[in-house]
């Protein structure tokens, strides 16, 4: 079910990959890419509010739900990404800047390089879903920390469509996913084994 790029989705796609480019985007967009970026930023508030809150049991809970929303949004981003078949823009648009994390250092196509790959894993971002899957439940648990958080998967998605790994749509689609199902999945089951904050008292 491969489809065609809209005319305002490969626009936007080379303007940010192509035009709004600068030395220190170049160095930030890897590193909001990585997934290695969620650990390094969760791993110290987890430790830093269970040390400060001493509730290291609700914690844990909130962080397995996390975990476990993450896993669900990832199965089923898949299987959206296996049926759409779209063609990454990296392997799909000339000139498109692409990182190669192996050697770490960026690289372009040619002017005249032609697209052979007929089927890809471009729709939808599985970053951005994921991303936001886990905002959605983490402001839902620890409502404090909402406008930190909504930074998280703008960065991410912003990345990947930098980095030429997917076009905005991919990223957008990936949004509404992990919105979508996070709190399906939240107003359903997932409610009820929340942890009960204590923000009366506060």
């Amino acid at each position: 079910m491969a489809f065609p790029t809209p005319e305002w989705d490969l626009a936007l796609y080379k303007l940010i990959n192509m035009q709004w480019r600068c030395e220190a985007l170049d160095v930030l967009m890897p590193i909001f890419s990585d997934r290695m970026l969620v650990w390094i930023i969760a791993v110290p508030l987890i430790l830093i509010a269970g040390l400060k809150t001493k509730k290291w049991r609700q914690l844990l809970i909130g962080v397995a739900m996390i975990g476990a929303v993450v896993g669900a949004t990832d199965l089923i981003t898949n299987v959206v990404k296996d049926t759409a078949g779209r063609v990454r823009p990296k392997d799909a648009i000339a000139q498109s800047h692409y990182y190669n994390y192996k050697k770490s250092e960026w690289l372009q196509k040619p002017a005249d390089f032609v697209q052979t790959d007929t089927r890809g894993s471009s729709f939808v971002s599985a970053h951005a879903s994921n991303a936001m899957a886990a905002v959605v439940i983490a402001m839902l648990l620890w409502p404090k920390l909402r406008s930190f958080l909504w930074l998280l998967p703008l960065l991410i998605g912003y990345s990947r469509v930098y980095l030429a790994k997917h076009y905005p749509m991919d990223v957008l689609g990936g949004w509404i996913l992990g919105f979508c199902v996070s709190y399906i999945l939240w107003k359903t089951v997932l409610y009820r084994f929340a942890p009960v904050p204590d923000t009366k008292k506060s």
